[in-house]
This record gives C-alpha cells, structure tokens and sequence, in this order.
C-alpha cells in the first residue's frame, strides 16, 4: 500500500470529523435538559428513590421543569437553592417532599424575582456544587493514590463482565473475579427510567431495565467457575471470603449498577486488590439518557471507566440527535473535573440510509461508516475538554468480530491504530451463551492490528484464570506478529480493503457535513426517524435572571 495515500486519507477522516465537531459542539454546549438537571440534583445531594420507588432526582426534575420548557432552560438549580434555604431541609428530605408535591419549587421560583433571595440562592447553590466538586477532586486524588500504592498490572489488563445484576451476589463475585485476576470489572447500570418509559410509551422493551424479580446469579461452581483460589498470572490468591452487607442494604434488591451498588461495589474491589496486591479498576456501561448522571456517579463512586458514547445512542438508541450531544456534552465537562477515562465504541452499524435507498451496502462501506462516526464522537469529546489520554476507544466493531473474518478484523484494528495513535484502544468480545468457536485466533488477530490496553471477555464459560492465561498467550503472539510486520504497514487484499474503508469513511463525513444526520439515519419522516426519543426535553439554556447558567458555569 502506499503510504502517502493512505496517511492523506488518515488525516482527512480526522479533519472532517473535526470541522464537523467544531459545528455541533457549540450548541450543545448551550443547550439544557432534563437528564443534565438529574444530575445536578444528585450533585446537591439528591439521591435514591422516593416515595413511589423511582429515582428521586427524576422525578424532581420531572416534576418542576416537564410542565414548562422555560423552566428547564432556567434550571431547577436555584428554585431548589432557595427552597433548601427556606424550609432549611436536608436536600434528599426536600427532594421528597417536591417529588410528592407536598412543595412547589414553582412558587419557590417566584422568590427569585427578589435581589435579595437571588443572591443568596446562588451563594448557596455556589457553595453546594463546590462541596460536590470537593468530593470529585478527594476521589481522584485517592484513586491516583491507590494506584500508585498497589501498581498496575501490565497491559493489555483483562476486564471481566459481571454477570449478577443484584448488589450482594455482584459484590461477592466483583472480589472472586479481581482474586482470579480480573483488572478492570465491568458493571451495566440499569437503564434510565426516562429511557424505559420513552420505550415502553413506544411498544417497545427496555434492554438493561433492572428487573427486581428475576432470577439471582450464584457465585462459585455453579455460575461458571469463579472460584477464589484460582491462578493469578503466575501466582496464588486467597479470596477474603463474603462480602459484608451493610444494614441499610439488607433487605432491599439493590441494582448493582445503582448509585448504591456501586458504592458497595467499589469497596469490594479495593478489597479484593489490596489482597492481591493490584489496583483493580470498575467500568460503568450506561443507558441512553443516563450521561450526565453517571458522570456524577462515577465522580462519586470513584468508577475508573464509563462507556457512553452519543454517536451509538443516536444511531441504535433513536435518541434525537441534539438530546444526544446535549447531554453527553454536559457529561464530557464533569469527567474533565472527575478524572475517569471515557470508554466509547468503535462506530455503530449504521443501516438507516441504506433502509431508506432499499440498496444495501457493502463490507467495507458498513465499516468506513463506522469509523467516521466514531472519529465524529472523538473529536465531540476533545472539544469538550476531554484529553486523548482520557479517551480509550473501541478497536473492533461487534459484528466484524461475530463474522470472524480474520483478514477484516486485522484490517479494522490497523485502521484504529493508525486514525488515532495518541488513543488507548479496547477490545471488547461480543458478550454470548456460550463459547463463540475461534475466539481466541480472533482476539490473536484484533491484536496483532492493534496494541489494546484493555480486552473485555465474558467469563460465563470458563473461569478467569483461563481468561488471563489466553490472554497473556494472545498478546504475546501478537507482539511477535506486529514485529514480523516491520514496516508497519499491511499489504494485499488487507491493504484494498483498509483503503476502501477510508474511502467511504472520508465519503461519510463529506455527505454528513452536506446533508446533516439524515445521511446517516436516513430521510426525516421515515421509519423511527419521526419519533426519536428525548427531542422535547432538550432547549438552549438561558442566561438572563433566575437563571443558573452562571452558577453551573462553575462546572467547566
């Protein structure tokens, strides 16, 4: 392949998807919604669930700002900080007595119109984001601490799925995994309440929804094998036996994702890394509409990853669009201040305009797409603060890896590598019932493209020491493969086909900058592209009086 032609093409997908970034960032930056007021309530100390067992914070958020969309441009930020200062309430015990109606923060609003009551408002609701960012800045420092104590295990780290969706059995299996020789834990939040009731008003099912009835993973033989004891690349580990349940969790079906869970979470894994003598990480996969208040978890929590990625949740979650940026845009200048990594995919499989013409695409069209959307949500982020240390990106879509086609795994990998060099890059396996047959040649395969820092595998079948084993075996064959490739480059049918996807990536990202999202969802009107979820509860942010812009400008 020559590389001039292909270092051209390289810098272009990066340029396009940068002058496209440079147009959409703006606006979000200055829109308002209702998931960025969730998580500023949770920010003020409203958190849990109320009386009626949603999320408390929601259902505030719903109830002062839904009826009027002036009210969420102004933010439910100030109408809280002078109600907290006038029934001087704890900020969960008000947040009750809001959700139940018991108290109208839209009468409360009306003191603001006072200068005297404004000025105070935001004094209060100044020093209340200051305390939250107090918390986020001690949580990084103990993370950095922690890590620098207890050392990193070399890469690539293994990361692990859990499989318990309930806070006790997860606990006790996040210790038995990291005592196995787990790194990273992956932990799926619960999909957010205002996501599953967009799907089920739409006849449709919630994928992730915690369901508190369902059956229970047991931890040991017969969940597939997580058993403390096991071999802990090259040497012995003892687990610490159960994990005690504090009180206040007792009795309850706390999801493990849950703000709560992952408190209970998080100490389980420093628990089970002081033992082995290694800082293990915890990594958050989140719901559409869920960013900006896992940002405040995960700063919270101390959660070391979160995968969220607005590009997919437009494309596979039919958010509308600029619900989608808000948010994330919103969520992007938290985890500047938190200091946790952003995990996102490696481009969704956009179908939509293909739908729309009734002409299917191509292999390397599917995937050019892909990766122009992904350079698009990469450049999103570094717009909004985030750094490219701070951004570790998919190296491998799923259904490239489902195909188990070898020669387009190494290509999608290479392409990685070469689009973002300053990027750690994931691998993550296709999550499934059982064994997928060549698993191990494809994640040989994905890293002889492409060095990754992390590799995500489901440990259902087999326990985790054999995970690690394959593991260290897959990096290790191939680091010597990348070194038989000495120039760097690929050749043959592999170089024509990497070629071909920067072609219809950079081709992408020219018709997008022309023709806007349709070119990638398809025609407005059509389909699901008229009913996109979220589009009412995204506005521009105000700035004149009784607004709290100035006050969250302290966020950035």
């Amino acid at each position: 392949m020559a590389g001039g032609s292909v270092s051209s093409e390289v810098e272009a997908v990066r340029r396009h998807a940068a002058d496209l970034a440079a147009r959409l960032s703006p606006a979000a930056r200055r829109s308002a919604t209702i998931a960025q007021e969730r998580a500023i309530l949770r920010m003020l100390g409203v958190d849990g669930l109320d009386r009626a067992g949603r999320p408390l914070a929601a259902s505030m958020a719903e109830r002062y700002c839904s009826p009027d969309r002036s009210r969420l441009a102004r933010g439910v930020i100030l109408p809280f900080a002078v109600a907290l200062l006038e029934y001087d309430l704890p900020a969960r015990d008000l947040g009750l007595e809001v959700a139940s109606g018991a108290i109208d923060l839209g009468l409360e609003a009306e003191l603001l119109e006072r200068p005297e009551r404004l000025a105070a408002a935001e004094a209060h609701a100044s020093k209340l984001l200051a305390a939250a960012l107090a918390r986020f800045d001690d949580n990084k420092t103990a993370a950095r601490d922690m890590r620098d104590v207890l050392g990193l295990a070399d890469e690539p780290w293994l990361g692990v799925a859990l499989r318990a969706d309930e806070v006790g059995p997860a606990a006790e299996e996040t210790k038995a995994l990291i005592g196995e020789g787990a790194d990273v834990v992956q932990v799926r939040v619960p999909a957010s309440w205002e996501f599953a009731e967009a799907r089920r008003n739409a006849g449709l099912e919630t994928p992730g929804l915690f369901e508190s009835e369902g059956p229970r993973v047991k931890v040991g033989r017969e969940s597939g094998g997580h058993r403390p004891g096991g071999h802990v690349r090259g040497r012995r580990h003892k687990s610490g036996g159960p994990v005690a349940i504090p009180q206040r969790f007792e009795g309850d079906l706390v999801p493990a994702g849950s703000q709560r869970g992952l408190e209970l979470l998080r100490k389980a894994a420093d628990e089970a890394a002081a033992e082995r003598g290694c800082y293990a990480g915890l990594m958050t996969v989140t719901s559409a509409f869920a960013a900006p208040e896992q940002a405040v978890v995960a700063a919270f929590e101390r959660i070391d990853y979160v995968e969220a990625d607005p590009i997919r949740e437009i494309v596979e979650d039919n958010v509308d669009p600029e619900r989608a940026l808000a948010d994330h845009a919103f969520a992007h200048r938290l985890q500047v201040r938190a200091g946790c990594r952003l995990v996102m995919g490696p481009g969704p499989l956009a179908l939509g305009a293909d739908v729309a013409s009734g002409i299917p695409s191509d292999a390397a069209t599917r995937a050019g797409r892909a990766l122009a959307l992904q350079a698009l949500g990469v450049e999103l982020a570094l717009a909004d603060g985030l750094t490219a240390d701070r951004l570790l990106l998919g190296a491998l879509p799923d259904w490239v890896a489902e195909d188990g086609d070898a020669r387009a795994i190494l290509v999608q990998a290479w392409l990685r590598r070469l689009v973002f060099p300053n990027h750690s890059l994931i691998v993550s396996e296709p999550i499934s019932s059982g064994r997928p047959r060549g698993r191990t040649s494809a994640l040989v395969t994905a890293l002889s493209g492409a060095a990754a820092s992390l590799v995500v595998r489901d440990a259902a079948e087999g326990n985790v020491a054999e995970s690690s084993a394959e593991l260290d075996a897959a990096a290790g064959a191939a680091l010597a493969l990348r070194a038989a490739l000495s120039d760097g480059a690929i050749h043959g049918d592999a170089a024509e086909l990497a070629m071909r996807t920067l072609a219809a990536a950079n081709a992408a990202l020219e018709r997008f900058a022309g023709e806007g999202w349709g070119s990638v969802l398809g025609p407005a009107g059509r389909g699901d592209e008229a009913e996109r979820f979220g589009g009412s509860a995204v506005v521009e942010r105000a700035t004149g009086p009784g607004s709290g812009a100035r006050v969250i400008g302290a966020l950035t």
